[in-house]
């Protein structure tokens, strides 16, 4: 193996890059144009639905930098990046854990420890360290599909370059796609795959063995309880969230909205070019102030939040909450349930 001083290119680039210390020659930093090329933007690549040359990785046989498993562990491998000008260039390093760990997740837990210093002494780079060493979240593998789920990893600075992610995504996808069980993959951050992939300034994607297919998200299906798309018509039998205009003895006009949280609420709010991940967890999207008339329940339960304690319900009668509508600073959403074509409930919603 070529010594680590002739220069890996992730070790140069981080170096000169980044607060982030490697083991590299001042010659290799001097290299680092030649090596990543331009960083002002994702290689795209990374978006197509087939391998191309600047895609392609390049592994070689492991490195074995540890002792050989016992009874009582396993082995399996991790991909740091290597020494060369190929930023997409990784290498395999065996590692050891506990034989009763998912492998999967033992693999990827390694790799995000960040090399050991006699893996960078043998030439490995990785944007990885102890600092995003507890960043994996979640695994689920289902149908071939591996769902990754990180912390926010996004303080890696320069990862989201275009060497810098073609470095960083050729680490991970060739850790996960050495289990084949595994036929595509799936990366998100607190679930989101939409900020995984913004951060690496492209769309949301999945990456299968023969390249990277953009996968975008329907961010309406993410909307809480009954969503958000009924279609045209009457409203129908569920749980919806929106905006009660002119309510009467006998009736609601109803304005239905979107109210995402979790998840939905990153998802939704990355798509409308707001804060993500957004404050207090939720958001609320309405396109369109038309509303439905909607038949009241003669018993309908009515759950408000009183001017004096607004955040905690309270039970008032329908007809005393339509009367004092009026006098109210503040109509907060709700939430209407609707069984059998007519408002059966109506709920108030607390918003930080």
């Amino acid at each position: 193996m070529t010594p680590a001083s002739t220069g890996n290119p992730i070790q140069r680039y981080v170096r000169t890059m980044t607060t982030r210390t490697f083991a590299v020659s001042l010659t290799a930093l001097a290299l680092v144009a030649a090596a990543c090329g331009d960083t002002s933007t994702t290689d795209d690549s990374t978006t197509t639905t087939a391998p191309t040359s600047s895609t392609t990785t390049t592994t070689s046989e492991p490195t074995t930098t540890t002792t050989g498993a016992t009874a009582e562990e396993q082995t399996v491998l991790v991909y740091f990046s290597v020494d060369g000008d190929d930023c997409g260039a990784v290498e395999a390093f065996e590692r050891t854990g506990p034989a009763q760990s998912d492998p999967i997740t033992l693999a990827l837990e390694q790799l995000l420890g960040g090399p050991t210093a006699e893996e960078e002494a043998a030439g490995a780079g990785s944007f990885f360290s102890s600092d995003t060493a507890d960043a994996v979240r979640s695994l689920d593998l289902g149908d071939g599909l591996l769902t990754v789920e990180f912390s926010d990893i996004r303080f890696l600075n320069n990862a989201s370059t275009s060497c810098g992610s073609t470095a960083l995504l050729s680490s991970l996808k060739d850790t996960v796609f050495q289990f084949a069980e595994v036929e595509r993959v799936r990366f998100t951050i607190w679930g989101s795959c939409s900020l995984f992939w913004n951060w690496l300034q492209t769309e949301c994607s999945e990456i299968t063995r023969l390249g990277t297919t953009a996968t975008p998200v329907d961010v309406n299906a993410l909307a809480s309880e009954s969503g958000c798309t009924p279609g045209q018509g009457d409203l129908p039998d569920g749980r919806w969230f929106g905006y009660i205009t002119d309510p009467t003895d006998e009736s609601i006009q109803f304005d239905l909205a979107c109210w995402f949280s979790g998840v939905g609420a990153i998802e939704a709010t990355l798509e409308d070019g707001q804060e993500s991940p957004p404050p207090n967890d939720y958001y609320i999207r309405n396109t369109s102030t038309d509303t439905r008339a909607i038949p009241v329940s003669p018993d309908v339960a009515v759950q408000w939040l009183p001017p004096d304690d607004i955040a905690n319900l309270s039970d008032i009668p329908y007809a005393d909450w339509v009367d004092g509508r009026a006098d109210r600073d503040w109509l907060p959403g709700v939430w209407v349930e609707v069984d059998g074509g007519g408002v059966v409930s109506i709920e108030e919603q607390y918003q930080p």
